[in-house]
């Protein structure tokens, strides 16, 4: 790993629908465009040494807000994506893992995210974390229900072992893309500490380059973890 590369990457692809509109595409052109660009970037990570990444590919508002269209086609394209992505992401060591209420999902697409999984599970060069029907409230209001069921005092050991992100540590950066300056809802418990970074580029267009930028800007961080 070089002086660029935190141990985990956390990226907020926003700006599929404004990139497609802004060139006078469909809305599932952009989301294409996007998966492509994941595609690039999961390389890009993999040759700066980076062990975890994790991606908010669908939120749970996503999936509550959109249109019946476009969450069956991005279901579809999810699918058809982990399917033909499959042989590659094995050649180059890369383990997926997902997080969030997958039982939303159609049955398919759970099928073909479960046999992606089994397929890769021994795969150690990158750790490929992928945000799905995901929302961090929800997300901390499950642990605490799996701990009550368990135990009467709760800490935040407790807590974080109860989480869908068990045994993968927290991310050392948060990507945004899109120009929007938030979280989303995206990883707020593991989000402590982690150093933000926002671009005005559309996810569509960010690049090996602008992957560069971030993690330089990354390296000139001196961080204390609230010391």
């Amino acid at each position: 790993m070089n002086k660029y590369s935190p141990c985990h990457v956390a990226i907020i692809m926003d700006g599929n629908r404004r990139w497609a509109a802004d060139r006078g595409l469909s809305t599932n052109k952009g989301h294409q465009a996007g998966a492509d660009t994941l595609e690039a970037v999961v390389k890009t990570a993999i040759k700066f040494g980076i062990k975890y990444l994790t991606v908010y590919a669908l939120s749970a508002e996503n999936l509550r807000g959109r249109s019946r269209l476009e969450i069956s086609f991005l279901f579809s394209l999810l699918e058809k994506g982990v399917k033909e992505r499959l042989s590659t992401l094995e050649e180059n060591g890369v383990q997926v893992r997902y997080i969030g209420d997958l039982t939303a999902l159609p049955v398919n697409v759970q099928n073909a995210l479960t046999q992606a999984e089994q397929k890769l599970s021994k795969n150690k060069r990158l750790t490929l974390i992928i945000a799905l029907n995901y929302g961090g409230r929800k997300e901390i209001v499950q642990a605490v229900r799996n701990i009550k069921k368990k135990i009467n005092k709760i800490s935040e050991g407790d807590i974080a072992n109860n989480l869908y992100t068990v045994g993968i540590p927290d991310p050392d950066l948060i990507i945004r893309t899109g120009g929007q300056m938030r979280l989303s809802n995206f990883l707020l418990w593991q989000s402590s500490y982690s150093e933000l970074y926002f671009t005005d580029t559309l996810w569509p267009d960010f690049s090996e380059k602008e992957f560069m930028l971030a993690l330089e800007s990354y390296s000139q961080r001196v961080r204390n973890f609230g010391r």
